[in-house]
């Protein structure tokens, strides 16, 4: 199974350039997302085809990582702003985070039309990222990319998320 969203596209080509981080990983201030609470996150992630079709990140991971300062400073560099976005594949940066980050997210896998789920989700912010990616004909290079939204969890309530 390809990784995650970002981090399996930043791997795919570097043609973005790479992305500097200022802010230091601090593993304390995105704790709560190892915590149990009380919402539930489920959603859809896919792209739209210039043709009008929709490919989902069916079989693909995703992930519900804490947006902590470290991930708003890097979404805000390689998506272009805080509240995610897409990249597209050709563009895919390059970055190096530190070994623990990955300690501090959860993932999932997308069903086959590309819903996912995140149970017992504690309050706080939340980047959802996958990605979605497709070749045509005997092209090489894959079309689609990485996506990224914040979602902000309050009060236990549940959130639906469309990620596109």
């Amino acid at each position: 199974m390809r990784t995650l969203a970002v981090l399996a596209l930043a791997a795919l080509a570097g043609c973005g350039g790479t992305i500097e981080m200022a802010t230091p990983f601090d593993a304390r201030e995105v704790a709560y997302v190892t915590r149990s609470g009380a919402a539930d996150v489920t959603g859809q992630a896919f792209f739209r085809q210039r043709g009008g079709g929709v490919v989902t990140c069916a079989g693909e991971e995703v992930a519900l990582i804490p947006a902590g300062a470290y991930m708003r400073e890097f979404v805000t560099k390689g998506f272009g702003r805080v509240e995610g976005g897409t990249i597209p594949a050709i563009m895919a940066p390059q970055v190096s985070h530190p070994p623990e980050f990955a300690q501090y997210r959860r993932t999932a896998t997308c069903d086959a039309e590309g819903d996912f789920e995140f149970r017992n989700v504690a309050n706080g912010d939340y980047y959802v990222t996958s990605i979605v990616l497709w070749t045509v004909g005997d092209q090489i290079i894959p079309e689609g990319g990485a996506l990224a939204k914040l979602v902000q969890i309050r009060g236990g309530r549940d959130q639906r998320v469309i990620v596109s």
